[in-house]
């Protein structure tokens, strides 16, 4: 079987989003998971989802990756605590295909081709998970939009 191709760095527009958002410190995969899990179960209870939009994602800060943003789509119309509207925001983004234990490696991809075409990273990366383990056992069958938010030219 040939060898898949290197996934495209592209820039998007990332769409405005009303998110439930919970931030905690996380520094390892199981903690990410286990939070992003608490959240989604937080999040559905309080305000139910929004399907039309990606369900799920986190945002940290490249300088302070431990920091971390819990977000789960919910209803635009919905208000309260912990409930925010992501802007639509420039961004340099990838499909990642695999284990999230390899994403580190997308987002230094990322960070490189923004370096090249000198492009100013606004300070943060996120992950948005398409599929996952709700849908494949397999981790390698996994796929991840990274993005990197620029700054408008």
């Amino acid at each position: 079987m040939p060898a898949a191709a290197p996934p495209q760095v592209r820039r998007v527009l990332l769409p405005q989003q009303t998110v439930y958002r919970r931030v905690y410190p996380a520094s390892t995969l199981a903690e990410r998971m286990a939070l992003l899990h608490a959240t989604a179960l937080e999040a559905m209870r309080l305000y139910g989802t929004d399907i039309t939009q990606r369900m799920y994602l986190v945002e940290s800060s490249i300088r302070r990756p431990n920091k971390v943003s819990f977000c789960v789509a919910v209803p635009p119309e919905s208000e309260g605590d912990h409930v925010v509207t992501l802007p639509a925001t420039p961004a340099l983004s990838l499909y990642h295909h695999g284990a999230y234990e390899d994403l580190p490696a997308a987002e230094k991809k990322l960070r490189a081709y923004a370096r090249r075409h000198e492009l100013t990273p606004t300070g943060k990366l996120r992950r948005i998970y398409l599929e996952g383990p709700p849908q494949h056992k397999d981790p390698a069958k996994f796929v991840t939009q990274v993005a990197l938010p620029i700054e408008e030219e």
